[in-house]
């Protein structure tokens, strides 16, 4: 059940970032939802899931908005197996990783994709304005995470387990 959740909020990010943050005012920031959802699905469900929704909601996004097949497939699907390798560090998960691995893949993802694009000749644009875009985005992707980790770590986070001791003397008068 919660991967069918995951899977619609990654579908809902898709929907927001290509349609509603496409129409003016709002085209002057580019938030990556479907990238922040995938690092918080990785760092809150795992690797495994988030690596196969990644490259599921990449394909989907490749074949509606892409100039080729593959490249956000590969992307996500690579963002989330560094996200895991990343959160694998650490024994507390919390809101200062989620923001500072967000930011850094924000960064890493926009340099991929833009090196590929540059790599098969579809687009033109200088590496200042690359350099600019990535800053932008890594900037927004933060903020983004910043609002969305309380809402989808109440959603995903494991309830913890408390001993029968505890349970025993919380009900006793």
């Amino acid at each position: 059940m919660k991967a069918a959740v995951s899977f619609a909020m990654l579908w809902l990010g898709l929907i927001l970032q290509a349609t509603l943050f496409e129409i003016p005012p709002m085209n002057v920031i580019h938030p990556d939802f479907v990238l922040v959802i995938l690092v918080l699905l990785t760092l809150f469900r795992g690797a495994n899931l988030a690596m196969v929704f990644g490259i599921v909601i990449g394909l989907i996004q490749d074949v509606c908005y892409g100039p080729f097949i593959g490249l956000n497939a590969f992307a996500y699907g690579l963002i989330a197996y560094i996200a895991a390798a990343v959160f694998s560090q650490f024994m507390q998960k919390n809101l200062a990783i989620a923001f500072l691995t967000t930011m850094v893949l924000s960064f890493v993802h926009s340099w991929l994709t833009y090196g590929f694009m540059r790599l098969f000749e579809l687009t033109s644009d200088s590496l200042q304005f690359a350099l600019s875009a990535s800053l932008q985005s890594m900037f927004v992707n933060g903020v983004v995470a910043l609002f969305l980790y309380p809402l989808i770590r109440g959603l995903w986070s494991r309830p913890r387990r408390r001993r029968y001791d505890a349970l025993h003397h919380a009900d006793s008068p």
